[in-house]
């Protein structure tokens, strides 16, 4: 039991301290994606998908981008001296209407 809380406490400290500020590449478009189709089909992915689906896998993925993806970008390509000093940001599709123009 004390090699358990100690795995759990170690665990907890890496993920939150090597955790750096980033682009939030994959989480970006996961949520490009959805937003793409809830504009084609709201009662859908507002409702089912959302509660169901979405919301686990949007935080799996928040969680994989913030320890693992955006260390790599701050540590790697961002922060001196082994990146260039400028921030890497992630540009955003903007989400169709869904609606058709005449």
């Amino acid at each position: 039991m004390r090699k358990l809380a100690i795995v759990l406490v170690a665990s907890i400290a890496l993920t939150t301290a090597v955790g750096c500020g980033g682009p939030f590449y994959v989480s970006g478009v996961v949520s490009d994606w959805y937003a793409q189709q809830y504009g084609e089909s709201p009662w859908l992915f507002g409702n089912i998908i959302s509660a169901g689906i979405y919301g686990w896998v949007y935080y799996i993925v928040l969680a994989v981008d913030g320890i693992f993806v955006n260390t790599y970008y701050f540590w790697f390509k961002d922060a001196q001296p082994f990146g260039d000093g400028k921030g890497t940001v992630f540009e955003h599709k903007a989400p169709s209407s869904g609606k058709k123009m005449k």
